[in-house]
């Protein structure tokens, strides 16, 4: 009989269904082609006996334990929904902004201007302004610079600091 077996007898012997007790009988330790054992009958002259330790007898939980435990597993599941669909947010996020970044540094090498550049951007792409209008409208600032390159005119409308149109002489608005 192996450790297992033993387990179970004890197990038995707590609830009163086997009448010996875990620790009447010994227990062999056995190692042969170095592999350990655990059996009820000694496997060599040199075998030890050992005790068995005490069983763990443990209450099942109470009805207010288990609502308890539930409402835990309930919370921790809420919790790992919400940080996973916030780490699903940030990611959708950072990939907008990683789409923005390469549209807005290849706008910037051909010299182009694109809709929700930043002003500093369309003066990486364009140079300084020939002209600057402003103003305010409903609360919203708003300017307007005007280009003027190979008699050509172009004129880029920010809106709170963002390109919102931008049209050259000749060209429909984008």
């Amino acid at each position: 009989m192996d450790l297992r077996g033993w387990v179970g007898i004890a197990a038995l012997s707590v609830s009163g269904v086997a009448g010996a007790s875990a620790g009447t009988a010994p227990v062999y330790k056995c190692e042969e082609n170095g592999a350990i054992t655990y059996t009820d009958r000694p496997c060599s002259d040199t075998a030890q006996a050992h005790a068995l330790p005490a069983p763990i007898v443990v209450a099942p939980p109470s009805r207010s334990e288990l609502e308890r435990a539930r409402a835990h597993d309930s919370r921790l599941a809420r919790d790992r929904a919400e940080r996973d669909r916030a780490d699903g947010e940030w990611l959708t996020q950072h990939a907008n902004r990683r789409d923005r970044e390469a549209r807005v540094r290849k706008a910037i090498l051909e010299h182009r201007v694109i809709k929700s550049m930043t002003m500093d951007e369309v003066r990486q792409a364009l140079g300084e302004p020939d002209r600057i209008d402003g103003g305010d409208s409903y609360g919203t600032a708003k300017e307007t610079w005007t280009y003027l390159a190979d008699g050509q005119r172009r004129t880029v409308n920010f809106k709170n600091g963002e390109v919102t149109t931008t049209t050259r002489k000749g060209q429909r608005r984008r």
